[in-house]
């Protein structure tokens, strides 16, 4: 086994005490606290030592270029936890930490929150602000709506919070008419083709 030199221990139970060690250099401090009485009483000392240091020190104001460089790193770290696997087969999603995109319909954005890739299906959320219209199509797939809130008008039909529509394959939706803003999940293929407003 290696055999650390006192500076080197103390230096790592300081690093400890201050919680900036990293995961190696974690696991190589654990396995010498285990074994090293040194190291426990370094760590001690280093603990008791650090909120002291804290507190010492004088207040003042970061630097506006360091300030807009941690709140990008902490945006970029939420965007990127929006999507968690927690275990086999299990996916969380966090809409919030997700952007909206543009679907090229105006008015019209959604977040996909998951797409499966062998069928060509995905489950967006999707948002229309008053007055925007989704074009009339067709299924390729089976597609179910569900609303939030919000109303739309689809096939002379008004839906809200809580209602529901389920289209089989083969089946064409007129257009879908948002008469406030609203905002609904729907489970709808990749291939679904628009088609020209009946008249």
């Amino acid at each position: 086994m290696k055999v650390h030199k006192i500076n080197e221990l103390q230096s790592l139970a300081a690093l400890q005490a201050l919680g900036i060690l990293d995961d190696t250099e974690k696991q190589t401090f654990d396995s010498l606290l285990a074994e090293q009485e040194e190291t426990r009483a370094a760590l001690i000392k280093f603990e008791r030592t650090a909120p002291m240091l804290a507190a010492l020190a004088p207040e003042k104001q970061p630097p506006t270029a360091l300030r807009e460089c941690l709140l990008r790193q902490v945006s970029g770290s939420g965007l990127q936890q929006a999507k968690m696997n927690i275990a086999p087969g299990l996916l969380l999603v966090f809409a919030e930490h997700m952007d909206w995109q543009e679907t090229g319909v105006p008015g019209v954005r959604v977040k996909t929150l998951y797409v499966d890739k062998r069928r060509n299906y995905a489950s967006n959320l999707v948002s229309m602000t008053a007055g925007s219209i989704y074009p009339r199509h067709r299924h390729t797939d089976l597609e179910e709506l569900f609303m939030l809130s919000g109303d739309i008008r689809l096939s002379g039909h008004r839906l809200k919070f809580g209602d529901y529509c389920r289209a089989e394959p083969g089946t064409i939706h007129d257009e879908v008419v948002a008469i406030s803003d609203c905002m609904f999940i729907a489970l709808a293929s990749l291939h679904n083709e628009f088609r020209p407003a009946a008249h």
